[in-house]
């Protein structure tokens, strides 16, 4: 409902005692505030009473620390005397009125900065935060205040503080008991046409001496500049390793650097947001998200397999979430898909890399207390066990535990398969998931190839006994008669059918019978004819997750039912999914489709106008996790950035639609899916080597698009296969060119 500022930059004229935000808030002045919103900054620019500001905001590379730069600019002709006030609130725990009687804080002269510190966290903030001004020789006077009490005031508001009402200086007040914050007043002389450039730093460390060494860094000449150049130096290389430009931009901006700067930035790495601010890797989530980065940083994509298989326990099944070093706890539960995740990208990183290395890593087992009966979930500190395996024994134990059959022979649903909020679908352990019976035929198919190059005969027979007979469950039990049912209730009852009083139709079953290859060529095609018919609205320009929503059916699917109809999971447009039917478009060669639905979730295409924006309400350069689908609130976007919807669109932009793969690291596949009208696009892909590029062309001069009828490597005739194009991938430090004709 608010987005309360706990943090705030002001400006005030000394001579009239006005102050102003030179951010869009709190204190707003008549003009143009502009956001500009790049890789790893964000800078805002605005210009009142004869004054120009620019502020930037960005982390260095390596450092714990948040960095406000300021530069002012005097455009009148007389002198200016004023203020610079920084103000941050300090929560340093969950609640802010709970947590903040436990902060103590002190200045450290030495460092010209606040310490602050929570004696009694729980481990989730029990590090040394500091705040400091780096201010040039200009400001004579700095003054401070760890007291909220006193900046705000005790009937203020951040657009109306008390320390910017009246005359006097913050009181520099420190210690236990405040309402902390960290709050520094700047006061200098700007004559005509000068430039005053300040910055505040905001971080966590361990030490004291920690804190001096990394303030005395910044304060040194050019290192602050220093610092934002290599962050944008970073984000150029490692977003170059793939661009493409088609004959729609739209597209180009968001795979050529925003889907991935979403997904490793925010997902990877800060694993917060405003919907949600938690830290915790979840085990299915982070997998995910790393394996769209296997074409940008393939090392990452490793070590977050390597992570995950540490926290994976004895018995097979795996931490649903946790939170990371020093806190180290997560909840156990009885989901049913997130185990599988670790086979599922193990094999495609394999497959794609060609690294085999990575299954012999070995990686230790956790282990902790046991589910008990009725039991669903439990929080909890698991303890490292003694056992450790390699990765492939990681994975294998995955599969093993999912190799479940429940009455109609369809694996076990537990409490949740990827939709958590159909968490009591399957609670009493008879429940039957029909998704789940296509993922998993899916990932055996993909994993049988590592089992072989283990000559592990054992569980090669008995992962092609299970797949062939599961198979069998799902075009018999599974089938509707127009679709695929979605799963059956504990008590035989089925969800996701024409027979069903909500809930009749659901896409992830639908795309995953034909992503996975389970499903007859025939069923499949009228699969994805249902989904066209109930669950894509061209007119709403969304693609709903299920239809109609749970309301009044006295079945209980779980807490997806406590969701306003049209809302999230609850039958709106739920893009992670809504992807997978892009993919399931383009792999039965629906090629003007494929791509017309990715441009249909693509963001841009929701904020052209002043009109979409007021209806989209979101930012458009990055992927939102929902888009209302019922009234008033259609096409209205909701929980943007930290979503695994981003990694997804950017794997379904380039490997279904755009056709490009990798295979063993050391081929290039080309299988283009774009619609007749492209007359062609192009892509460049670098090597890991850092050297090795790939400059690719595709042409499609007869408006036919359905396949590749021509292909040269560096002016040579290249192999197709089935309509796929192969380069072989020569690490040799050269550019290499391919040139591909549709028809």
């Amino acid at each position: 409902v608010l987005d309360p500022h706990g943090e705030a930059l002001y400006v005030r004229d000394e001579h009239t005692g006005e102050f102003w935000s030179p951010l869009p808030g709190p204190v707003t002045e008549p003009g143009t505030y502009e956001a500009r919103h790049g890789f790893g900054y964000i800078r805002f620019r605005h210009v009142s009473r004869e004054l120009g500001q620019d502020v930037c905001l960005f982390v260095p590379r390596s450092d714990p620390v948040k960095i406000i730069r300021l530069r002012l600019t005097n455009r009148g002709e007389k002198p200016k005397r004023l203020s610079l006030f920084c103000y941050q609130r300090l929560v340093l725990g969950e609640i802010p009125e709970l947590s903040g009687r436990f902060v103590v804080s002190e200045y450290d002269s030495a460092a010209g900065a606040i310490l602050a510190r929570n004696r009694f966290a729980d481990g989730f903030a029990d590090g040394l935060v500091f705040a400091a001004p780096v201010a040039p020789e200009a400001v004579k006077s700095v003054y401070f205040s760890a007291d909220r009490a006193a900046f705000i005031g005790h009937w203020g508001t951040p657009a109306r503080p008390a320390a910017l009402c009246g005359a006097a200086a913050l009181d520099g007040r420190t210690g236990a008991g405040l309402d902390p914050c960290a709050a520094f007043q700047l006061v200098f002389e700007l004559a005509p046409g000068e430039i005053l450039n300040c910055s505040f730093l905001l971080g966590e460390t361990g030490s004291v001496g920690e804190i001096r060494k990394l303030i005395q860094r910044y304060r040194a000449n050019g290192a602050i500049e220093d610092a934002l150049e290599e962050v944008s130096a970073f984000w150029r290389d490692t977003l170059s390793a793939v661009r493409i430009e088609t004959p729609v931009p739209a597209i180009d901006l968001m795979v050529n650097g925003w889907l991935a700067y979403q997904n490793l930035a925010c997902r990877l790495w800060g694993r917060s947001a405003f919907y949600q601010s938690g830290g915790a890797f979840g085990f299915r989530d982070q997998l995910q998200d790393a394996a769209a980065l296997v074409y940008l940083r393939p090392e990452l994509t490793r070590q977050q397999i390597l992570l995950h298989a540490a926290h994976q326990f004895v018995e097979g099944d795996v931490l649903h979430w946790w939170h990371p070093e020093p806190v180290e706890q997560g909840l156990r539960t009885r989901f049913s898909d997130d185990l599988l995740w670790l086979p599922y990208v193990t094999a495609f990183y394999v497959r794609t890399t060609g690294d085999w290395s990575v299954l012999g890593e070995p990686a230790r087992f956790i282990k902790a207390r046991q589910l008990e009966d009725g039991q669903d979930e439990a929080y909890l500190k698991p303890k490292a066990s003694r056992l450790s395996a390699d990765v492939y024994e990681h994975c294998c134990r995955a599969l093993d535990r999912s190799l479940t059959q429940g009455p109609h022979d369809l694996p076990l649903m537990g409490t949740g398969d990827w939709n958590d909020g159909m968490n009591r679908v399957g609670r009493k352990g008879r429940g039957e998931s029909v998704w789940m019976g296509f993922f998993l035929h899916h990932i055996i198919e993909a994993f049988l190839p590592l089992c072989e190059r283990r000559a592990d005969c054992e569980r090669i027979q008995r992962y092609r006994a299970y797949r062939e007979h599961l198979r069998t469950a799902l075009n018999e039990a599974g089938w509707d008669g127009e679709w695929y049912r979605r799963a059956y209730y504990d008590d035989g009852a089925p969800l996701g059918s024409r027979n069903s009083d909500e809930c009749k139709i659901d896409a992830l079953a639908q795309s995953w019978a034909v992503i996975s290859k389970a499903a007859p060529h025939e069923r499949a095609v009228q699969a994805m004819d249902a989904v066209e018919s109930y669950l894509i609205s061209d007119q709403d320009r969304l693609i709903r997750l299920l239809t109609p929503p749970f309301d009044q059916t006295p079945h209980d699917p779980g807490y997806i039912k406590g969701y306003v109809p049209g809302v999230r999971e609850n039958g709106g447009q739920y893009t992670h999914a809504a992807l997978w039917v892009v993919r399931a478009m383009a792999e039965l060669g629906r090629n003007n489709r494929a791509a017309e639905l990715l441009g249909m979730l693509n963001p841009i295409n929701h904020a052209r106008t002043p009109e979409e924006v007021a209806i989209y309400q979101v930012e458009p350069y990055v992927v939102a996790a929902d888009i209302y689908g019922a009234a008033p609130h259609i096409g209205r976007g909701g929980w943007t950035w930290y979503t695994g919807s981003a990694g997804w669109m950017y794997r379904v932009a380039l490997e279904s639609v755009l056709g490009f793969t990798l295979i063993n690291g050391d081929t290039l596949l080309l299988k283009p899916c774009v619609p007749d009208s492209w007359t062609g696009f192009s892509l460049s892909y670098r090597l890991a080597d850092g050297e090795t590029r790939y400059d690719i062309q595709v042409q499609n001069r007869t408006g036919k698009a359905t396949s590749i009828t021509a292909l040269t490597i560096d002016e040579r005739p290249g192999r197709i296969e089935h309509g796929t194009a192969h380069v072989p991938l020569l690490r040799d430090g050269a550019g290499h060119r391919i040139y591909v004709v549709l028809g």
